[in-house]
């Protein structure tokens, strides 16, 4: 049986564009001579609809997509997700019931129709506010074989009481398809292979897991779908492998095909690439080409710069310095090289006279004996944020923000000042990441793009005389930033915490991260790229006394 995974992206609610790329994979695999060619989940509306999918009409233009991909599959059967609803059954929000679903159809027929039984709430998942869950599960038959279709999250059962995939090999499927949009966070291809191989070996059938692979938006962030479509045979050995971060079509011969080793993809690769695929895709459905960033010579503009050209193309970004008294000549220096380095347009304009301004026409009469302090530091993060998004505006661009992970965290950023912007590149990365990514820039091109004194001198704000982010935050980034991780992406409690880090340090970073809630609530949205980033997937109230 020669079984193609077309791994493609489809935007939410572009029915018009959704079957014509569908369409266009099918004559693909006819061509490439499959006799199956699989979809990713929900391919005809596109994953991440949301509220979109209560709407009516939106569920009616979904049904009339379904038929129009139908007239498109003589000579093949096709596989493809879509939204399956019952009219004459309304929900308790008076919508429709409905289904997520995957459509089998054979040569211009719908011979069957299979709803998802296992729906996530967790994390970035909210799948029980829109479909309601399959009653039972039933295997299909399709010329002289039977397969067992399962939707995404029913293959993923180990903490569910219900065991789609064995109930399907329980029914005589001899091989499991599976429709998927699984979530990118680095190495999650490891966990993924783990859990097909366990499954394919255990039931003793092939297992075909086609993934979607983009952009898309997750309400509160930028969710990245890797690809890395998988077939495994019966023995969960690999006989097909999609690209990563791209779109792929991957034909598998389940009598033929060749046992494949994947090429080993660095974790810190997989972070770059996904980086910039999420930045790519927010731009192009944003329907913006350009991209502002403030480049202040420090570790985390040039890393978003880097990664803004990459997917933007060095044209349509352009780095805008804007010095104050106490910025350093070397990190004026430093931003400047950095901008020659990768060929963007770079401005530099001085804040120091407009925040001498605001001193003189505002703070010394209604504070005329105040002391420099942090409300003065955030001003001028103001005045920056306000010029980038000016610069925006008359542009037609969009500002990237440069906060990382282990900041936006400990709320080590200015609301309305370098938290301005229309998409937050690297706030689900580390700092520690961030250097990492830094270093791998410069190995992958070969040649320096982020200067050396960029990387190696103490990160800095800049923002008060001899000024240096340790001594602000009172705690060196080698503990921030691995602590900092513990507590959002692991979990741990604060009792776990106090066994591997120093009491007091704990104390100040709980109570810093639950401060910054109010702060990351109006941050623009981030890339995920872990399994746990700030957003949807992590709601906690914006004050509570917990610690754990």
């Amino acid at each position: 049986m020669k079984i193609e995974m077309a791994q493609i992206n489809t935007d939410p609610g572009d029915f018009e564009g959704n079957v014509k790329k569908i369409l266009t994979s099918i004559e693909r695999a006819k061509r490439d001579g499959a006799e199956i060619v699989v979809f990713p989940e929900l391919t005809i509306p596109g994953y991440e609809c949301m509220d979109l999918f209560t709407m009516p009409e939106f569920l009616r233009q979904n049904r009339h997509a379904l038929y129009d991909v139908i007239t498109g599959t003589s000579g093949i059967t096709a596989i493809v997700g879509f939204v399956d609803y019952d009219e004459q059954t309304l929900t308790p929000d008076g919508s429709y019931l409905k289904y997520n679903a995957a459509a089998v159809i054979k040569d211009r027929e719908l011979l069957d129709t299979v709803h998802k039984t296992l729906l996530p709430t967790y994390d970035v998942f909210d799948e029980n506010r829109y479909f309601a869950s399959a009653p039972n599960r039933h295997v299909t038959k399709l010329s002289g074989h039977t397969i067992g279709v399962l939707i995404c999250e029913d293959a993923w059962d180990p903490n569910y009481l219900t065991k789609v995939a064995d109930e399907l090999v329980s029914g005589g499927a001899e091989v499991l398809i599976s429709p998927n949009a699984s979530p990118f966070y680095i190495d999650k291809l490891k966990i993924r292979m783990d859990l097909i191989r366990r499954k394919a070996k255990k039931l003793g059938v092939p297992f075909i897991y086609a993934n979607l692979v983009g952009g898309h938006d997750g309400y509160e962030g930028e969710i990245i779908f890797d690809g890395q479509s998988i077939a495994m045979n019966s023995k969960g050995e690999v006989i097909g492998l999609g690209k990563a971060f791209e779109e792929d079509h991957i034909l598998v011969d389940l009598d033929s095909s060749k046992v494949i080793t994947p090429h080993e993809y660095e974790s810190i690769a997989q972070l770059h690439d996904a980086l910039i695929l999420g930045i790519k895709s927010y731009f192009r459905r944003a329907g913006m080409s350009k991209a502002f960033i403030g480049l202040s010579g420090g570790i985390d503009s040039a890393v978003v710069a880097s990664l803004a050209v990459a997917a933007l193309g060095k044209g349509n970004v352009t780095g805008i310095g804007m010095p104050s008294e106490f910025s350093s000549d070397g990190s004026v220096a430093d931003a400047k090289a950095l901008a020659e380095n990768l060929g963007i347009d770079f401005r530099v304009i001085p804040i120091k006279d407009i925040f001498n301004s605001y001193q003189s026409n505002f703070l010394e009469k209604e504070y005329p004996n105040r002391e420099f302090d942090v409300a003065d530091e955030n001003l001028q993060a103001r005045i920056r944020g306000n010029m980038l998004m000016d610069y925006s505006k008359r542009n037609n661009g969009l500002v990237i923000s440069t906060g990382n992970k282990t900041e936006v965290a400990l709320g080590y950023c200015t609301l309305y000042g370098d938290m301005s912007g229309g998409l937050s590149a690297i706030a689900d990365v580390s700092k520690l990441k961030v250097y990492g990514l830094a270093r791998y820039i410069n190995e992958k091109t070969g040649r320096i793009i982020i200067p050396e004194s960029t990387i190696s001198k103490p990160p800095s704000a800049e923002l008060r005389p001899n000024q240096t982010d340790e001594a602000s935050l009172g705690i060196p980034y080698d503990i921030l930033s691995p602590l900092v991780d513990e507590i959002v992406e692991a979990g741990q409690t604060y009792q776990e915490l106090i066994k591997k880090y120093p009491k007091d340090v704990v104390q100040k970073v709980y109570r810093l991260v639950q401060q910054a809630e109010f702060k990351r609530r109006q941050a623009p949205p981030g890339i995920k790229v872990t399994p746990k980033a700030f957003g949807i997937g992590r709601r906690i109230p914006i004050s509570h006394g917990y610690r754990g």
